[in-house]
C-alpha cells in the first residue's frame, strides 16, 4: 500500500473505487487479522490482505495501549465503507472473545475490586467480571472485605467456564506461595548456631513458636520447662514477648528451624528497663523492620517497638541501622515489651 493510497483513504477518497473481493465476501461478524500501518487523527489503519483496508476508531481501545505501526492485531468484520473503499471494524469483542479463550486453570491475572458480594469480593478483568471467594482473599480470614474495594490485586484462576461466563479466582494461593519463597530465602540465611532476635507467635505442647523474620523456628516445651525450673528464666515466654535465642538445628528440606533460649541473667531486662518510664524520649537505631513492627535497640540488648499503628507514621527513612527519636508510650514487663512512637518533629537521620 502506497503513502499516496494511504494519505487518499484518510482524505476520503478509495484507492482504486472498487471493493477488493475480500471485503465483499466478508460477513458481518467475521474475524480478520492485519498489519497496522498508520495511527492517526482518530483512526487505526490495518492492511489486511494488502489490497484490503481496515479502519478501527481510536474508541475501541478505550482502556488499553493503543497499537503501534507494525503490530498485528485480530478485528471483527462490521461493514464495507464504499466512499472510503474501507472495511470499517471493531476490536473490542475480539479482545474479550480472545481474552475468554485464554483464560486456563493456574493462569495468573490482575484486575480490580468493584465490590463486596456475598461470599466474597466481584473482581473487574478487562471488563470481566469474576468472583474471588472469602476464603481465598488472604492466608488468614479477613473480617472487612470492603478495605479490597477499589485496590488492584493478583489472583490465580481455579476454574473458568466459558459457557457460562464465570470465573472463580484465588489470591491466597498466590500469597501461600510467596510466602514459601519467603521462608526458603529466610531459611538459607540461617546457620547453627546463630544468636537472633525474634517474637513470639504462639504457644502449642510442643513449646514457643518465634518468628525469626520470614520463617518460624520452635523453643521445644522440654527445654523452656527446664529453664524455668532453674530459674534461669522468671516464666515461658508469652506471645508478643521478644526473645533472644539461639539456632540449634535447620532442616531446610522440611522447613524446620530448632532453637533454644539463650540463657542470660533473668533480671537483666528488668534492670535496663527501670531505667526508663513512659513518656521518656529514647534515642537508638532501627535492628529490623516490616511492615507491622519496627524494632529500635535503646540500650545495651534492650529493645523496644514501634508497633504496627505507628509503623506507617515513620516513613520509607525507618530501614535498618537507621537512628531514630521516640517516646514511651508503654512498658509491659510481663512481655518485656517496651512500645513506643515517633517522637514529635524528630525525624529519622
Amino acid at each position: 500500500m502506497s503513502e499516496a493510497d494511504v494519505e487518499r483513504l484518510l482524505l476520503g477518497g478509495g484507492t482504486s473505487g472498487q471493493p477488493s473481493s475480500r471485503s465483499t465476501a466478508l460477513a458481518p461478524g467475521a474475524r480478520v487479522e492485519g498489519m497496522v500501518i498508520e495511527v492517526r487523527r482518530g483512526e487505526v489503519l490495518v492492511e489486511l490482505d494488502g489490497k484490503t483496508l481496515g479502519v478501527l476508531s481510536e474508541s475501541e481501545f478505550d482502556g488499553v495501549d493503543l497499537p503501534r505501526v507494525g503490530d498485528r492485531i485480530r478485528a471483527q468484520f462490521e461493514r464495507f465503507d464504499a466512499r472510503k473503499d474501507v472495511a470499517v471494524l471493531s476490536a473490542g469483542g475480539v479482545r474479550r472473545e480472545i481474552y475468554w479463550e485464554e483464560l486456563r486453570r493456574g493462569t495468573i491475572v490482575e484486575g480490580t475490586v468493584t465490590a463486596v458480594n456475598k461470599g466474597g469480593l466481584t473482581v473487574d478483568l478487562k471488563g470481566n467480571r469474576a468472583f474471588l471467594p472469602a476464603s481465598q482473599v488472604a492466608r488468614q480470614r479477613v473480617e472487612d472485605l470492603a478495605q479490597f474495594v477499589g485496590t488492584k490485586i493478583r489472583c490465580e484462576i481455579t476454574d473458568v467456564d466459558l459457557s457460562s461466563r464465570n470465573i472463580v479466582l484465588s489470591r491466597r494461593t498466590i500469597l501461600e506461595r510467596e510466602q514459601e519463597a519467603e521462608q526458603k530465602n529466610a531459611l538459607a540465611r540461617l546457620s547453627e548456631g546463630e544468636v537472633l532476635r525474634g517474637t513470639v507467635t504462639r504457644q502449642s505442647d510442643f513449646g514457643a513458636f518465634v518468628d525469626l523474620g520470614g520463617v518460624d523456628g520452635l523453643i521445644p516445651a522440654n527445654k523452656i520447662h527446664a529453664l524455668v525450673q532453674s530459674k534461669a528464666i522468671p516464666a515461658a515466654p508469652k506471645e508478643g514477648q521478644v526473645v533472644e535465642v539461639i539456632v540449634t538445628r535447620v532442616d531446610k528440606e522440611k522447613g524446620r528451624v530448632g532453637l533454644e533460649l539463650r540463657q542470660v541473667a533473668s533480671d537483666r531486662w528488668k534492670e535496663a528497663a527501670e531505667h526508663y518510664g513512659v513518656g521518656d524520649e529514647v534515642t537508638g537505631w532501627v535492628t529490623r523492620a516490616s511492615s507491622t513492627e519496627v524494632a529500635l535497640e535503646i540500650g545495651d540488648g534492650l529493645e523496644a517497638v514501634f508497633p504496627e499503628s505507628q509503623v506507617a507514621l515513620l516513613g520509607s527513612d525507618a530501614r535498618p541501622g537507621a537512628i531514630l527519636k521516640a517516646v514511651v508510650t508503654a512498658i509491659d514487663r510481663d512481655t518485656r515489651r517496651i512500645l513506643l512512637k515517633p517522637a514529635p518533629g524528630r525525624p529519622p537521620r
